[in-house]
Parts: C-alpha cells; structure tokens; sequence
C-alpha cells in the first residue's frame, strides 16, 4: 500500500462547498440499513457532530476519491466510568459527547464511533490508516484514553449466538474469528466488554415492515439481514424492538 498517495482532510469551514462535497460522498458510503439509522440517538444527534466536534471527523481521500472516512467523540471520563464503560455503548457515547460538551467538561477521552472504508479499497490495510489517524487526534488533542464500541463485522450471520460468545470464537490458525475483531487486536487494542444495549431502535410494525421489507403478522422473534441479534415483534402492543450489543475494545495511547 502506497501511502503517500493518501491524504487525511479535516475542514472546519462547514459552510463551504468542499465540506457539502465531502458530506455527500460520505453518504455514498453509507452501508447501514434503514432499521439502524432509525436508533432514536443517532437520529438526534449524528448529524451535528460533523459542526459541533469537526477537528474530530476526517476523510481519507485519494486525489479527489474519498477513501474512507472516520468519526470520533471527546468524552470526559470519571475513573469510574473508565473502569466500568457503559453497557449502553454506542449510543451513550454520542449522547454523552453532547452533554458533556454543554457542561464545558474537560474531556479526556476519545471515542471512535465509525470507520467508513469505500468498498473499492477495501482489503488494502487503509483500516490500518485510519486507526492510526485516530491515535494521532486524541493525542493532538491531549486526550489520555481512546476507547471504541465495535460493531463485529460477521457477527449478523450468527444472530442466535450470545456475543459474548461469539467475541472468543477462534479460526483455523487460532486467531480471533471475527475479522474485524482481529483487526483491532492485530492492531494493538485489547477487548474490554460486550456492550449489551449499544444501539435501541424502536418502532411500530408497519415502521419495521417499511424498514426491513418483511411482513410481521405474529408476535416473536425474527431474524433480520445485518441484524447481530433477532428483532422483538408484538402484534399486541404494536411495537417491535431490536437492542444490538457491541464489544467495547480499547487502544493504548502509549505504543
């Protein structure tokens, strides 16, 4: 991988037509399904942070091709919430990024909250690239710890497994099974916890048939594509809920 041919961009200039250009080819990349985006922080608060934490977003770009993109938080930690992160993962972490912004914390801790490779390059090491880019802004900013809730990237074809399960699993040379577990480890992180309650999405059956494409005529459990665990359908109540679990994993600022 030639990485001189790569350039990182941050832009604080949000009014300018560069960024409106860059926002648009970061939501050609979007890979996530509807049911996803409909988790009721991230419909709050995901569009902001790109105005109110822009020296905490970039794009890696390839002359004018965008590469790949990162997002990240700063968080202000108590030693007790270092110690114990919490089991609401991906959502807490953006929710609290914007409470702890209103209360003028002195953060110290960043938070990765997606990395968003073009699938054209995928498979070349640029996760590498990024997490390394990653690295370099918490300690641009003097952050002391830099934490993540993971997504694992295979986890969907085995929605009936337990997570925390599944985070062991092993391949055939011994190496963490999940492909993008491995990556985090092969790159220096340590896994810390399943974060059982990272993303809450909640919505209507007809919400959820509009999402998905399926019809849900009883009450139960279903599997969903891309879903790391089965979604809660009740006829009864009208209501149909899906609570993804992600593993919280942790980089040493110090390597």
């Amino acid at each position: 991988m030639q990485e001189n041919r790569y350039s990182f961009i941050r832009t604080t200039q949000t009014e300018s037509p560069q960024f409106d250009l860059l926002l648009e080819k970061v939501d050609a990349l979007n890979v996530w399904p509807e049911y996803i985006l409909n988790d009721r922080i991230n419909m709050e608060y995901w569009e902001r942070i790109y105005y109110e934490f822009p020296l905490f977003q970039f794009f890696l770009m390839d002359g004018d091709v965008l590469v790949a993109n990162g997002n990240c938080v700063p968080l202000y930690l108590t030693k007790s919430e270092r110690q114990n992160l919490s089991d609401r993962g991906w959502d807490w972490a953006l929710e609290k990024a914007f409470i702890d912004k209103d209360k003028q914390s002195k953060v110290n801790t960043l938070c990765a909250l997606q990395i968003a490779v073009n699938k054209n390059y995928q498979g070349q090491g640029i996760s590498k690239l990024l997490l390394r880019f990653m690295k370099a802004i918490a300690r641009e900013q003097k952050l002391k710890d830099f934490i993540l809730p993971i997504r694992p990237s295979m986890k969907h074809l085995y929605p009936l497994q337990r997570m925390e399960d599944y985070m062991q699993w092993i391949n055939e040379k011994g190496q963490p099974y999940d492909s993008w577990i491995r990556t985090h480890l092969n790159n220096g992180a340590k896994i810390v916890k399943v974060c059982k309650e990272s993303m809450f999405v909640d919505g209507t059956v007809k919400q959820w048939e509009e999402w998905t494409g399926y019809t849900f005529q009883s009450s139960g459990k279903y599997i969903i594509p891309f879903a790391l665990n089965p979604i809660e359908i009740s006829i009864e109540t009208n209501r149909g809920v899906y609570i993804e679990p992600n593993v919280w994993m942790q980089y040493n600022l110090d390597d």
